[in-house]
């Protein structure tokens, strides 16, 4: 007798089939994707932004200002701040004779600062609820974000907003009935610690201008009488044995006036990319870094024109100014705006410099037209438009980085 085949046997080797299929298929599948998401996520992109740029020189020079010591040592606590103005009389520092009272002068200003604060929250604490929720999600989100930037003074501003708000709601919601109680308790000892304070003895102002402690700078022993009289050679040979500091035995120094100049040195080429400018700006990176507007007094070639003094002189005093001494200054001769191209998305096609950009996953060549550039990036006008010398736009996507880039092509 002639055996058949099952009725349901073919139908199974179908689904083994398929299944097989599937088994093979889908790490085939998957691998496919990963291997196109990989080839896409290689193509890095940048904004275009607008930015400034400068065309700059770095010189050795010194900072000299109108300096008047004032006399004081010992352990010394400032009762007012670098760069502060001043008039005579006033109370610079106290002199301490142990640590506690060092000590006590800290805990003298935290009670201010608390008793300021609690008397803050007791006015406007009829504030909208909502407001003052508002207020305080506010405040604890700059204070994570001073946190997160390592931005201490700003902390504790953000932290002393998100305790105001919190005892505002205190105050609106019943929480609290007020805070008289521990303000009474906080002025009395406020009162004992400033009468222990007031007995030291001080070191006071002995003239109007702008003072700068001992600790936060050294002002140059020199005046600008003699600096002026200095050749470019002679102020070159002073650089380099280095331009000697005060005496010392001074509390700090008052700064009359609010104009200093800056005396540096220069070469041939760096002096004639000075010639004929009337302004500049200086800044010392690391110590006054946003550069401040200069009138240019001087530029004077040395004998034999190799090298060349320049004297610069600036109308704006701050703590970071006052620090300065002999210093590498940045002379910024010329500020550029523009569209900012970082170098690595230059390309240049069929003679053109250009970059590429990304117009929803299709890439477009750019032409671009320069207007200043330097060693890491370049700056293109910011009227770009499509036809035209410079096309790139602001807030195009420009690659940065990509393999086989071509115009129109699909990334």
């Amino acid at each position: 007798m002639q055996e058949h085949p099952r009725a349901g046997s073919g139908a199974l080797h179908r689904v083994l089939f398929a299944l097989a299929v599937l088994v093979f298929a889908v790490p085939a599948v998957y691998v496919g994707v990963q291997v196109y998401l990989a080839m896409r996520s290689a193509y890095r992109t940048e904004t275009a932004i607008q930015y400034t740029l400068a065309d700059s020189v770095t010189l050795p020079g010194v900072a000299v200002f109108e300096a008047t010591a004032v006399p004081g040592g010992g352990s010394l606590g400032y009762l007012v701040a670098d760069g502060e103005r001043v008039t005579g009389g006033t109370v610079l520092a106290e002199q301490y004779t142990d640590a506690a009272q060092g000590l006590e002068r800290e805990r003298l200003d935290r009670l201010e600062s608390e008793i300021s604060l609690l008397e803050r929250s007791q006015t406007g604490a009829a504030t909208d609820l909502s407001q003052l929720t508002g207020q305080g999600r506010q405040a604890l989100y700059a204070l994570l974000d001073a946190l997160d930037g390592a931005s201490y003074a700003g902390a504790g501003a953000a932290g002393d907003a998100f305790v105001l708000a919190q005892n505002r709601i205190q105050l609106r919601t019943g929480e609290s009935e007020g805070f008289d109680g521990l303000l009474a308790e906080l002025r009395a000892q406020q009162e004992t610690l400033q009468t222990q304070l007031d007995a030291l003895p001080t070191v006071t102002a002995g003239s109007n201008g702008y003072f700068v402690s001992a600790a936060a700078a050294a002002p140059p022993a020199l005046d600008k009488a003699t600096l002026d009289a200095m050749s470019a050679a002679d102020l070159a040979a002073l650089l380099d044995s280095g331009v000697p500091g005060p005496d010392g035995g001074a509390a700090g120094y008052i700064v009359s006036g609010f104009n200093w100049r800056f005396y540096a040195v220069c070469d041939a080429d760096q002096a004639a990319r000075l010639e004929g400018l009337s302004t500049v700006q200086i800044s010392v990176p690391g110590k006054q870094d946003a550069p401040l507007k200069a009138s240019v007094v001087e530029l004077a070639p040395d004998e034999g024109g190799q090298l060349s003094k320049l004297v610069l002189e600036c109308e704006v005093i701050n703590a970071d100014v006052l620090s300065l001494g002999q210093e590498e200054a940045r002379i910024d001769l010329h500020t550029y705006t523009g569209i900012r191209i970082d170098r690595s998305a230059l390309h240049i096609v069929d003679g053109e410099r250009g970059v590429y950009v990304d117009y929803g996953g299709i890439v477009r060549f750019r032409r671009i037209s320069a207007i200043y550039e330097n060693e890491n990036y370049i700056l293109a006008g910011t009227d770009g438009a499509v036809g035209t010398e410079n096309e790139v736009r602001l807030y195009d996507e420009i690659i940065t980085e990509g393999n086989h880039l071509e115009d129109k092509k699909l990334l």
